[in-house]
């Protein structure tokens, strides 16, 4: 993976969080999402960039994720948003992890684990209002209730739910939820549960509801340089954190008619020089999630894109950056090289491309440098044999 690496500024990152911050209800505070390596840039670092600006809170989907920011250093709230297991708890509670509780039967082994380590865990109760998922439905809450008296070491410190439709425009499904919610966390009350902190917000709830900010918003789409859609275009100031480079290995002239790459499907219309960068499938290049179509209109734009490709023409994420100039992929992206049809402009060996390298595909082994103040502040070297989520953070002078 030598010669191709991923830049993330940190200055960006900082000032998308203050753009949020300066949209909160002066009641709430942000928590940061940095699930999923924070979608890419890189766990440890964001979440230390955002605690030295004043980022009080964060929350991961997993125990292990958690872990490794209490392992870097993180000193604030940290909520594991997904379902844990008995063999993580112990861990878990002694790096003082918040966990999120969603199913009965976990409650009373909890709070034994707890007792026989002589330590409390706080909790935060996860509702089900329409995602479909994870949660407490109403007809559970008089049982949860129930066993949680029975259950004095667990803190009750939250109660959320999460939207499933936030970024859609029709707004009639998560106001519906909302209403559930606010139901819902009536009903604990009566019943006696009443956490310190509600949640619901995630970024595009956020910008769409600022009523609904509550004690916390969960902000991870935003901070990366992200709108949640279309729709929302225009609503902050975001910066892209993220530009995803590698270097020209290989670099030759070659005649009109020359085929490139597995089965031939490219042929050079005309002399020209073809240009190799040792990047491919399994680094992320040219991998995009499904998406679902959502009406007829975003049906017939996959249809256009498909039929495209089978004439060689591929749209957005095939096509790379080279001297400021956009360049085509000669053909089909190999697993770890990609040819590239430069054209007769002036390059040579070394020169740097820009990638179309998606966040959350990107392969963790590649390279990161993280820039701040104009400099290069750490970097995330990965040693053979060496898991991405263990590897200590070097600083640079």
């Amino acid at each position: 993976m030598a010669g191709t690496w991923i830049e993330i500024n940190l200055d960006s990152l900082i000032s998308n969080y203050h753009e949020v911050v300066k949209h909160l209800h002066p009641e709430s505070r942000c928590m940061a999402v940095v699930k999923a390596d924070a979608y890419g840039l890189g766990a440890v670092q964001v979440a230390l960039a955002l605690e030295r600006v004043g980022c009080e809170a964060f929350a991961v989907t997993k125990v292990e994720e958690g872990l490794v920011l209490r392992k870097h250093g993180i000193r604030g709230l940290i909520l594991v948003l997904g379902p844990s297991t008995e063999e993580e708890w112990p861990k878990a509670i002694e790096a003082q992890l918040q966990l999120t509780i969603s199913e009965l039967s976990f409650i009373a082994k909890l709070n034994d684990v707890c007792s026989d380590l002589h330590k409390e865990v706080s909790v935060h109760l996860k509702l089900e209002t329409g995602m479909g998922r994870t949660g407490f439905r109403l007809s559970e809450l008089e049982d949860l209730s129930k066993s949680l008296n029975s259950a004095p070491q667990l803190k009750i410190m939250g109660v959320y739910t999460h939207f499933a439709r936030a970024a859609q425009r029709d707004k009639q499904y998560s106001i519906e939820q909302y209403k559930q919610f606010r139901s819902l966390t009536v009903r604990l009350e009566e019943l006696g549960i009443r956490p310190a902190w509600k949640h619901v917000c995630n970024s595009a709830a956020f910008l769409d509801y600022p009523e609904w900010h509550l004690d916390f918003v969960r902000i991870g789409t935003l901070l990366i340089g992200h709108y949640p859609g279309p729709g929302f275009t225009g609503k902050l100031a975001l910066s892209d954190p993220w530009i995803a480079k590698s270097k020209i290995v290989h670099l030759r002239k070659v005649a009109k008619g020359t085929k490139v790459g597995y089965q031939s499907i490219y042929r050079t219309k005309s002399v020209t020089q073809l240009a190799v960068i040792p990047v491919g499938y399994a680094d992320g290049l040219g991998i995009a999630p499904h998406f679902v179509p959502q009406g007829w209109f975003d049906f017939l734009k996959i249809i256009i894109k498909n039929f495209l490709a089978l004439f060689g023409v591929f749209l957005s994420q095939e096509r790379v950056e080279l001297k400021g100039r956009t360049v085509r992929v000669a053909g089909k992206i190999g697993m770890q090289l990609t040819v590239l049809d430069v054209g007769m402009q002036d390059c040579a060996l070394g020169d740097e491309v820009r990638i179309p390298l998606r966040r959350t595909v990107a392969n963790p082994r590649i390279h990161r440098k993280y820039k701040q103040d104009g400099g290069i502040l750490a970097e995330r070297i990965l040693e053979e044999g060496v898991s991405p989520v263990c590897k200590e953070y070097s600083q640079l002078d």
